[in-house]
């Protein structure tokens, strides 16, 4: 997102760097410090790539068949408890009014 953004415009800043040099020649120096940076640039532009090919597999791979299980499989249980729940307070209910029944023929 924005830090693979500012990696990348990194990396590019990186490759397209360029020192100004006095004279007709590039020193020693320079050179391997230009090599380093082309180097560094590239090794950042494989780490984003193989980051972004990281998050696809791990979306795919893990995100999307938890978010199948959660909406398949999770769903259908929240259905059946609250079915269930609603069954269990008929339940109690009737045995609430068997109970006072029971009790009301009891004192009778």
């Amino acid at each position: 997102t924005l830090f693979r953004s500012a990696q990348r415009r990194f990396a590019h800043s990186l490759q397209e760097f360029k020192f100004e040099f006095i004279g007709d020649a590039e020193t020693d120096d320079e050179r391997c410090i230009d090599a380093s940076l082309q180097e560094f640039s590239a090794f950042l532009r494989n780490l984003e790539e193989q980051r972004e090919i990281m998050a696809i597999s791990v979306n795919e791979t893990l995100i999307k068949p938890l978010e199948r299980f959660r909406k398949e499989k999770l769903g259908a249980v929240k259905e059946e408890k609250k079915k269930f729940d609603k069954e269990t307070e008929k339940n109690y209910s009737l045995l609430d009014k068997h109970l006072s029944m029971s009790a009301k023929i009891g004192r009778a």
